[in-house]
């Protein structure tokens, strides 16, 4: 009977609505996928890095469960060395993003308009793993977030294991989704600038310019990571 009544509270509209709410608000993940998509120009690294969050997010959760995520409420110096070291992560994404729409204005178009080298899987994953591994607000998210759906009378690990997978694959779908609309949005851009005139003073400009962006997104981010209370 607790397993159905914790099944239930995981299927309810209220815990689907909430956990939708909270996956498509956008952050480093989905500016990381962006990034990615728009770099190589293949869903592979971008797909990669999201396998990375997954695992990530699968850990966060495991800890939320254990209640070993408790600590860091406990112990305020474990949340803001994390906190510092998510922040550098982002600082240091966002910072080579500028700099490198600043260093490309004077490269040539055809250099630009070719896709970035090959990144390596493992390289992409490391990427993802960080990204939502070094965000300790994933884990207190959790941690706050689950007990509030587990029914009365149920214990509290298993539902709780139950909302996280819940909440994961949903996850995991979103970014599914968002690989796979990036990526034909951007074979749609490419072939729209290949039959209008003038692609290769065109498309140079729009990746800077998109570089840029997603650098001031990743630096606003890490503000807002050292900066929250």
């Amino acid at each position: 009977m607790s397993g159905s009544a914790a099944l239930a509270a995981a299927c309810s509209a209220t815990f689907l609505g909430s956990c939708a709410a909270v996956i498509v608000t956008p952050g480093p993940d989905a500016v990381l996928v962006t990034q990615l998509l728009r770099r190589h120009r293949r869903r592979g690294p971008a797909l990669a890095a999201a396998a990375g969050m997954l695992t990530a997010g699968a850990g966060h959760a495991a800890l939320a469960v254990t209640g070993v995520a408790a600590l860091l409420v406990a112990v305020p110096a474990l949340l803001t060395v994390l906190r510092v070291a998510g922040a550098a992560l982002l600082l240091w994404w966002g910072a080579r993003a500028v700099h490198g729409a600043l260093r490309r204005q004077g490269a040539t178009a055809a250099a630009d308009a070719a896709p970035g080298p090959a990144a390596g899987t493992g390289r992409c994953y490391l990427l993802g793993l960080a990204s939502t591994g070094s965000n300790p607000k994933v884990g207190l998210f959790l941690l706050a977030f689950l007990p509030q759906f587990v029914p009365p009378g149920v214990a509290p690990a298993p539902a709780m294991t139950l909302l996280a997978g819940v909440y994961l694959t949903m996850g995991a779908i979103w970014l599914s989704v968002l690989i796979e609309s990036g990526h034909r949005l951007g074979r749609w851009l490419e072939r729209r600038r290949s039959v209008q005139a003038g692609p290769q003073a065109s498309a140079p400009r729009a990746a800077r310019i998109l570089d840029a962006v997603v650098g001031v997104v990743f630096i606003a981010l890490a503000a807002r990571l050292l900066l929250a209370p």
